[in-house]
């Protein structure tokens, strides 16, 4: 990498990259309902909710949530259990306990008017650099960079980067490039462009460089290695791992189980199952020593889903003759309230086919 002393004059910077960029993004920007409002609680729930998930997915999320919690006050006066069946389906749900304590920080610490200096901005729970910036620039008008996996693979490719811009040292330098290609007005929409530069024209395979407003200066297409940057990190192992859930029904009732607050998918509803790191045929023993006994049990789903670097193969079990321990972390639960509460992805999809069916 290139040390900030080699690197071109901030001036040139600005009629190579930043002016070329802003005007392609004036005439290419798509259409989404976040970029309708300057409101800096909209632009929040919308940066949460685009963290590790595709905009197509959250453009309907997005919708449903703005017209369920309109204003901070809206969400912070809601439970925690209305707030994750809300977000139910988007996964990560750490992001929507996040947004609700920042709702109730807002509300109770400023009036449930969003703070307007970005130090308050960086104090509300879940709001880190990239947020800060994205929020603080976009519906703040304060300068501030935004670096993202967009951002950071356009950066890598233009100015060729060579180490893996996860590495701590890189990351830094990235965010110190992203702070001097700022334009001295319209950091907004400078910051929208790059992500956007990045999400449709920069992609992480076989980008389109011909469409590129800045491929004029870009390194890595200068050097025909588009394609090898950035570099990546060594991908971390999958781990598998292998659920057996059992579906217990009795008088109208369904046997359910609220994962707690040390679990993976935390205060989320899910059928009571046992999570091995290997196959095992007796993984009746352990559901019955941590839930209750029960005579029969007929397998009647097997699915497979991923959390994290997590590969989960979940064993779907129809049981009979049960009987609850009495201190099983588990309880019954009317059929009909199923479709209100919170359920972590895999379980909804049961839920949805065993119960609705009925």
């Amino acid at each position: 990498m290139n040390s900030p002393q080699t690197e071109p004059e901030r001036a040139d910077l600005q009629s190579s990259f930043s002016t070329p960029l802003r005007r392609w993004y004036a005439k290419n920007r798509r259409s989404l309902p976040w970029r309708e409002t300057r409101d800096p609680y909209a632009i929040l729930v919308s940066e949460i909710m685009l963290q590790q998930t595709q905009v197509q997915t959250v453009i309907p999320y997005y919708k449903r949530w703005m017209k369920q919690f309109p204003t901070p006050q809206a969400l912070a006066g809601a439970s925690e259990q209305v707030v994750l069946k809300a977000w139910e389906g988007l996964g990560y749900y750490r992001r929507a306990r996040m947004l609700h304590q920042a709702a109730r920080v807002i509300v109770s610490q400023h009036d449930g008017i969003f703070p307007r200096q970005a130090d308050d901005v960086a104090r509300l729970p879940g709001v880190g650099r990239y947020t800060l910036g994205a929020v603080a620039s976009i519906a703040l008008g304060q300068r501030l960079p935004v670096v993202d996996g967009n951002v950071s693979r356009v950066l890598c490719r233009y100015f060729a980067v060579e180490q893996p811009p996860g590495r701590p040292a890189v990351r830094k330098q990235l965010w110190e490039m992203a702070e001097r290609l700022l334009p001295e007005e319209g950091v907004g929409d400078f910051n929208q462009a790059m992500m956007e530069l990045g999400a449709t024209v920069c992609l992480p395979h076989k980008p389109l460089c011909l469409f590129c407003p800045v491929r004029k200066t870009c390194r890595a297409y200068a050097q025909a290695r588009q394609e090898d940057l950035p570099s990546v990190n060594a991908r971390r192992e999958v781990i598998r791992q292998y659920e057996y859930a059992a579906l217990a029904l009795s008088g109208g009732k369904v046997l359910l189980r609220q994962a707690g607050d040390g679990d993976r998918m935390a205060r989320l509803w899910q059928f009571p199952s046992v999570l091995l790191g290997r196959p095992l045929r007796r993984w009746n023993e352990k559901w019955q020593d941590q839930f209750g006994a029960f005579r029969n049990a007929r397998q009647i789903a097997d699915i497979s889903y991923t959390v994290t670097h997590h590969q989960i193969h979940l064993l779907f079990f129809k049981i009979s003759g049960f009987r609850l321990n009495k201190a099983a972390e588990a309880r019954w639960v009317n059929i009909a309230d199923v479709a209100g509460l919170p359920f972590a992805a895999a379980h909804r999809k049961l839920a949805d086919e065993y119960l609705n069916s009925r």
